[in-house]
């Protein structure tokens, strides 16, 4: 599968979009999609579970991997019939691709930094979705890194 870019502003875009793709695997960045930043654990876990809940409908997707650069895990990951859930608190996202490896084809990596999550899917051959929210809240070390994967964007994915 071709790399590719597809832009997400809202969580009910996700079961069009993974439709239009027929994904099998799907990365999730885990700030700010599934709980904001400096969210606690509380947020974490519900999170997790409102984003399995949407996609366990989703017919063609088989694996689902929470993946953060952070350290911060959730309490329990729910068992979700005929999907394969995982859970990968520091990931060293976009430099370690190992863990992902093996994951069925085709995939989708859903973040909001091109930097980290765009570079990721790009190397691992996947569509990225790219998760641009209104946020008002947004820290200033993402919002840097946003601006630099702006930056980049349209080298990593021409015509984006």
């Amino acid at each position: 599968m071709t790399p590719r870019y597809e832009r997400m502003t809202s969580e009910a875009d996700l079961p069009r979009l993974a439709g239009l793709l027929s994904v099998r695997t799907m990365i999730v960045d885990v700030e700010p999609l599934i709980a904001h930043w400096d969210t606690g654990q509380d947020a974490l876990d519900l999170g997790v579970a409102r984003f399995l809940e949407q996609v366990s409908g989703i017919q063609t997707v088989r694996v689902v991997c929470f993946a953060t650069n952070s350290a911060r895990v959730p309490s329990v990951l729910a068992a979700v019939p005929d999907l394969r859930v995982e859970y990968l608190a520091s990931a060293r996202k976009p430099l370690r691709t190992a863990p992902y490896r093996g994951m069925p084809v085709p995939g989708v990596v859903i973040g909001d930094q091109v930097l980290t999550d765009g570079v990721l899917a790009k190397r691992l051959g996947y569509t990225f979705v790219h998760y641009r929210p209104t946020l008002s809240d947004t820290p200033s070390g993402p919002r840097l890194l946003s601006g630099g994967g702006d930056l980049l964007r349209p080298l990593l994915f021409p015509g984006s």
